[in-house]
């Protein structure tokens, strides 16, 4: 079916929901960046719901975007620094293990929408109301700490998709957005029923229709239907306090750019009373509510590059909330994202074993730019170094948390394409993957699993030895040799290093990094002696373990 052709169907408004919802999917396929936006937003979905998935799934989902990493990294720092007061954070792992998962779910979620729906051709109206769905988060989440039993990440998350459908609609369907709007102001419909007449089914249904297919949970996609009319009864079970908390949000948000000064008291004493038995919030709380919401998007604002004292709603609101201006300035600059990884390209010929001085350590994060110099690579791992100090020190992360950020730090640090940690099976007398980051690792994984009494090729080697090995090229005539079998045929990564975990004179462990085409790997005596002191934290944290 041409676009043509769904107009007219949703112009003559006989459609059953259903299918209009299959029209309005198929249309949002055909645009270039739906299906990045349901991949991203349904694999987290999907990981939140694992019992088998966690922290090392949502950590390598996040960082298969670098500039989703880099932002939710910024957001991680603002909201460590609210929660205790200093430090830093520069591994997804360790945001994770700070923050929580829900919290990194949650940043991650709002980063992926915003991105995704962001358009030139309309982008300051869908910054508009970006501004307004994340403020109705902020405000559930602010609402929900008050409550018992409420899950603030999930309020957060259910305010955000209230009004999914509608953002969706001016994003893919502009032209149908603004006849909707000059049916419900030239007729004196509701927007339920303009949309439903225009699109053959209302902003409502779309938007719960397109979460169910993203994978969110059923309370939260039942939390998108606005609530009746009148007083809202008080929350019997989880779902309907999301679902309160959705509603009064977003009522919230919606009229303040509706009211007049003059009946800002009336309006919100309304809203108070209808409210009443249900949230708790008084007329005199929500200014404070409001005020600490603003200030909560600010970070977040400013991260994606949305000037919050240009935006009608943000100005509005706070005015509202009794603040002298939305905050941030129009004149401060947004901030670089991290670069993006660079291939190395110089050839080291056959093994290398790796040695390095002292680090020269770097504290400046890496500016945006391609390829990296070394020293935004060192920075990189400097930083990683500092997130595991950090761990080491607290009692309350595990090992496998630890050993995930070491990973993490070295595969963004270096670019590698795989890195992998195995551990030893004393039991079997075997070295096996446990996990690592990179796309396709968990398949990769199952294939590191290689007995410690097989005659030496190149992982005993250097295990038994305790020497880091560089292999630039793996069919080099002098080392061919002494690649396995099991790698060749499963594996097969053209150049790869080798950091050996040995605790007492024993091997405990192996940090392997590859990269798919022979000479791929260099690494300079700087980032050597960083990615060594990477390798010895982790001897450091399985000796505190053990």
């Amino acid at each position: 079916m041409t676009m043509a052709a769904d107009h007219h169907t949703f112009e003559a408004g006989g459609m059953a929901c259903g299918n209009a919802l299959e029209v309005l999917l198929r249309r949002m396929r055909e645009e270039s960046d739906f299906p990045a936006l349901s991949e991203a937003i349904g694999e987290i979905n999907r990981i939140a719901a694992s019992d088998r998935e966690g922290v090392h799934a949502l950590s390598n989902t996040v960082l298969k975007d670098f500039a989703l990493t880099s932002k939710l990294l910024r957001l991680a720092n603002v909201a460590y620094y609210n929660q205790v007061g200093g430090g830093s954070i520069s591994t997804i792992s360790r945001a994770v293990v700070v923050l929580g998962f829900d919290a990194v779910r949650s940043i991650a979620l709002s980063l992926i929408l915003f991105e995704n729906l962001e358009n030139k051709a309309h982008a300051q109206q869908l910054k508009e109301e970006f501004v307004k769905v994340l403020y109705a988060g902020m405000l559930a989440r602010d609402m929900a700490a008050r409550m018992p039993g409420c899950d603030v990440e999930e309020a957060f998350i259910g305010a955000m998709l209230h009004n999914l459908g509608r953002l969706l609609a001016m994003f893919y369907f502009p032209e149908e957005s603004a006849a909707i709007a000059r049916l419900a102001e030239t007729e004196k419909l509701g927007v339920p029923l303009a949309s439903t007449r225009v699109l053959g089914l209302s902003y409502e249904a779309l938007g719960m229709g397109v979460a169910r297919s993203w994978g969110f949970p059923d309370a939260l996609v039942a939390s998108m239907k606005a609530l009746p009319a009148g007083r809202v009864k008080k929350p019997g079970n989880p779902g309907e306090r999301l679902a309160t908390l959705a509603g009064f949000a977003n009522e919230l948000c919606d009229v303040v750019l509706a009211t007049p000064d003059e009946a800002r008291g009336k309006v919100l004493a309304a809203l108070a009373s209808r409210y009443g038995d249900s949230v708790p919030v008084t007329v005199e709380q929500i200014g404070g509510l409001m005020e600490r919401s603003m200030r909560d998007i600010a970070p977040f604002a400013q991260t994606v590059r949305v000037n919050l004292r240009q935006s009608a709603f943000a100005r509005q609101a706070s005015q509202w909330a009794g603040m002298a201006a939305a905050p941030g300035s129009p004149d401060q600059p947004a901030r670089g994202a991290p670069a993006e990884a660079a291939a190395v390209e110089d050839v080291l010929p056959g093994a290398s074993v790796l040695q390095a001085p002292a680090p020269a350590l770097q504290q400046a994060r890496p500016a945006a730019s391609a390829p990296r110099s070394s020293e935004q690579i060192q920075a990189v791992l400097t930083l990683g170094l500092q997130d595991v100090s950090n761990s080491l020190v607290d009692d309350a992360v595990s090992i496998n948390d630890i050993l995930r950020m070491i990973l993490e730090a070295m595969y963004t640090g270096m670019g590698f394409a795989h890195v992998v940690l195995c551990i030893k099976d004393a039991r079997r007398n075997t070295m096996h993957g446990k996990f690592g980051f990179g796309d396709g690792v968990q398949a990769l994984v199952r294939h590191f699993d290689f007995s410690l009494a097989a005659p030496p090729d190149v992982f005993l080697v250097a295990l038994q030895n305790n020497a880091d090995i560089l292999i630039s090229d793996i069919d080099d005539a002098k080392i061919a040799a002494r690649i396995p079998a099991w790698y060749r045929s499963h594996v097969a990564a053209g150049s790869f290093v080798l950091f050996p975990l040995v605790v007492k004179g024993k091997p405990v462990g192996l940090i392997y990094a590859d990269s798919p085409r022979a000479g791929d790997i260099t690494i300079p005596e700087k980032e050597l002696s960083l990615l060594k002191s990477l390798r010895n934290q982790a001897v450091l944290a399985i000796r505190q373990s053990a």
